[in-house]
C-alpha cells in the first residue's frame, strides 16, 4: 500500500499578512514536508505548500498516488492525548460515558472538543485524542481548498514509539517530549529536568540533536538515538503502527477506494444477513412459544384429571375451559360468579405465564379475586415482561417475593383484574 504523508510546519510568510477579501477571512496556507513511500520504503520526498504540492506530486510516477493513503500530520500542541478508565457493560455505554470521564482533564468545555477514541473494550483503558472542534473545521476547510483528500489526520505525538522509549521533537527554542501516550511541550532549557522526572533509559531525538551540555546534565545513563529527518521518521512510525485517526464521528471522511458502488453492495449484504437473522429469530421465538403453550395445556389437563378422575380427558384448551365453567355453574350463584372470574383470569394469564418460565404452583382467593402463582424464571427482567404483557390484557401483576436460585430466580406473583 502506497502512503503519502504530509507534515504541517506552519503558515507561510505571505499568508500571515493576508487580509480578508470582501469581509470574508481567507484560510492561511501552510508550509509542509511530504513523503511518499510503499510500506517502509521511501519513494520520494520534498518541501512544499498547499498551493505548490500538486505541482511537485505531478512529477512522480503516473498512477502512483491513485489509491494511496493520504496522512496529514498536524502540530502536537493542537491535540491532547489522554487515557482513562470508563465504566459500562458494553462498548456503546462506555462510548456514551466517555465525554464525562474526560471532562475533568480538559480546561475548556468538553462540548467544544472533538473526541477521537481508540478501541473500546471492557476493563481496558480507552486511549483518546482530543482537538477543538473549531480547529478541526479549519483543517477540513484547508484540505478542501487545496483539494487534498486526506484519509487520516493525526498529530506528531501520535506517531512515536511505545513502551519505555521516550521521543523528543527538538527545535531551537522548545522541545516536545512524548512518553507512554502522553506529551508535554517545554522550553528547550527545561528539557533536561523533564527527562529526569520521567526516569527514562531510552531516548529518540527527532530533528535537532541534544547539545553536549544537555547530555552532560543527564544524571542517568540514557541510550540516545538521533533522527534528523522528521518527516521520514513519522512515515516509518506510521508504517509500523496505526494511530487514532481524528477523522471520526462528524468528521469521518468518505472511503475513496471502495467507491459508492462497493459501499452500497456491502450495505446490501449486511442488510441481507440481518434480515435472515431477524426472520430466523422470529421463527425460533414462534416455535418456543408454541412449545410452551402446548406444555402448559398438557399441565392443565393433568391438573383436571387429578381433580376430576371420573371425567374424560379434555382435548383442547377451549374444551377444558368449558368443562370448568360447566362444573362451576352447579355451585351457588355467588360462587359461580367468582369461579367464572377465576377461569377468565386463568385464561388471560395462562399463555403469558407458560412462555416465560416453569409454573410451580397456583392458588386463587375468591374473596379478593386474586390468583397467586409461584414460578421459576431465568431473570428479573422476565418479571417486567410479564407485567408489561398482562397490563395490555387488563391484568395487574404484583410481585410478592423474588429470590435467586441456581440458574435463575423463584418468584411469587399475584394477579388480579385492574379495578
Amino acid at each position: 500500500m502506497t502512503t503519502l504523508l504530509l507534515r504541517i510546519l506552519g503558515s507561510t510568510a505571505a499568508d500571515q499578512s493576508r487580509e480578508p477579501i470582501d469581509g470574508v477571512s481567507v484560510m492561511a496556507d501552510f508550509t509542509l514536508q511530504w513523503v511518499v513511500g510503499r510500506q517502509d520504503q521511501i519513494i520520494g520526498q520534498g518541501d512544499a505548500t498547499g498551493h505548490t504540492l500538486t505541482q511537485q506530486l505531478d512529477s512522480l510516477e503516473e498512477g502512483l498516488l491513485q489509491s494511496a493513503d493520504i496522512v496529514v500530520v498536524i502540530p502536537t500542541e493542537q491535540v491532547l492525548l489522554l487515557s482513562c478508565q470508563v465504566p459500562g457493560r458494553n462498548s456503546g455505554q462506555m462510548r456514551q460515558a466517555l465525554p464525562y470521564a474526560l471532562e475533568e482533564y480538559v480546561a475548556t468545555d468538553i462540548e467544544e472538543m472533538h473526541i477521537a477514541a481508540g478501541s473500546i473494550k471492557g476493563g481496558q483503558a480507552i486511549h483518546c485524542a482530543l482537538i477543538a472542534d473549531a480547529q478541526m473545521r479549519q483543517w477540513k476547510t484547508w484540505l478542501s481548498e487545496h483539494q487534498i483528500a486526506a484519509d487520516v489526520l493525526v498529530s506528531e505525538a501520535q506517531l512515536t514509539a511505545e513502551g519505555d522509549q521516550c521521543t523528543v521533537f527538538l527545535s531551537h527554542e522548545d522541545a516536545t517530549a512524548v512518553y507512554q501516550r502522553s506529551s508535554a511541550t517545554v522550553e528547550r532549557e527545561e528539557l533536561v529536568g523533564l527527562l529526569e522526572d520521567m526516569a527514562i533509559t531510552r531516548l529518540v531525538t527527532v530533528g535537532e540533536e541534544l547539545s553536549d551540555l544537555e547530555r552532560s546534565q543527564l544524571d542517568v545513563e540514557v541510550a540516545i538515538e538521533q533522527r534528523s529527518n522528521v518527516a521520514t521518521f513519522l512515515f516509518e512510525r506510521y508504517a509500523k503502527q496505526k494511530p487514532i485517526n481524528l477523522f471520526q464521528g462528524p468528521y469521518v471522511v468518505e472511503n475513496r477506494k471502495s467507491g459508492l458502488k462497493q459501499d452500497l453492495l456491502t450495505l446490501a449484504k449486511l442488510a441481507g444477513v440481518w434480515f435472515v437473522i431477524y426472520v430466523g429469530g422470529l421463527g425460533a421465538q414462534g416455535l418456543w412459544s408454541s412449545y410452551q403453550a402446548d406444555r402448559l395445556a398438557e399441565e392443565n389437563r393433568d391438573r383436571y384429571v387429578e381433580m376430576f378422575p371420573q371425567d374424560s380427558v379434555p382435548i383442547t384448551a377451549a374444551q377444558l375451559r368449558r368443562r370448568f365453567e360447566g362444573k362451576l355453574r352447579n355451585q351457588a350463584q355467588q360462587r359461580s360468579d367468582g369461579s367464572v372470574r377465576f377461569v377468565q383470569l386463568l385464561n388471560d394469564t395462562a399463555v403469558v405465564f407458560g412462555t416465560k418460565g416453569a409454573l410451580q404452583s397456583l392458588s386463587y382467593l375468591q374473596a379478593k379475586e386474586e390468583m397467586t402463582i409461584e414460578m421459576e424464571l431465568k431473570g428479573y427482567d422476565q418479571v417486567d415482561q410479564i407485567q408489561s404483557e398482562l397490563k395490555g390484557r387488563g391484568v395487574a401483576i404484583e410481585v410478592v417475593s423474588a429470590g435467586s436460585i441456581d440458574g435463575g430466580i423463584s418468584a411469587r406473583l399475584r394477579a388480579s383484574y385492574k379495578k
